[in-house]
């Protein structure tokens, strides 16, 4: 089983968590589509341990794909192909703590994400035409 490897969430001013708010921290990397409707699929830097992704006028799913995955895509659509692992709302964002893909003893320096075994790639798609961002962090 992996350590706690996200960051904890920033504390109020009388030391409760701050549900709502974003990370106390910069974004170590950064993507952002506009007005696509295709399945781009994103390689996690080896320190990302959580993302966050907004979304523009229309709704975003993501799929964690996991590294043996060939296909990489996601997709949500009515029926058998659908694959989706998470649906941000339109205009809205979300923010995911990278999961577990498998446990690995690693043996040389690397980064969080390959030091956990954390998923190194997620699958991002507006449903229509729309923008999404996505930002990494340690």
């Amino acid at each position: 089983m992996a350590a706690n490897y996200a960051r904890q969430l920033v504390l109020d001013k009388n030391g409760s968590p701050y549900q709502t708010g974003t990370p106390a921290a910069s974004a170590i990397s950064r993507y952002v589509t506009e007005n696509g409707t295709a399945s781009s699929v994103l390689t996690l830097t080896q320190d990302t341990t959580a993302i966050e992704v907004a979304t523009g006028g229309t709704a975003a799913v993501i799929r964690w794909v996991a590294t043996s995955d060939t296909q990489a895509s996601v997709v949500a659509i009515a029926g058998a192909t659908a694959n989706f692992d998470h649906e941000i709302p339109a205009n809205a964002w979300r923010r995911f703590v990278v999961p577990v893909e498998q446990f690995v003893q690693q043996t040389s320096l690397v980064g969080a994400n390959r030091l956990n075994g954390l998923y190194q790639r997620v699958a991002i798609k507006s449903q229509g035409v729309g923008s999404v961002l996505v930002s990494e962090f340690q």
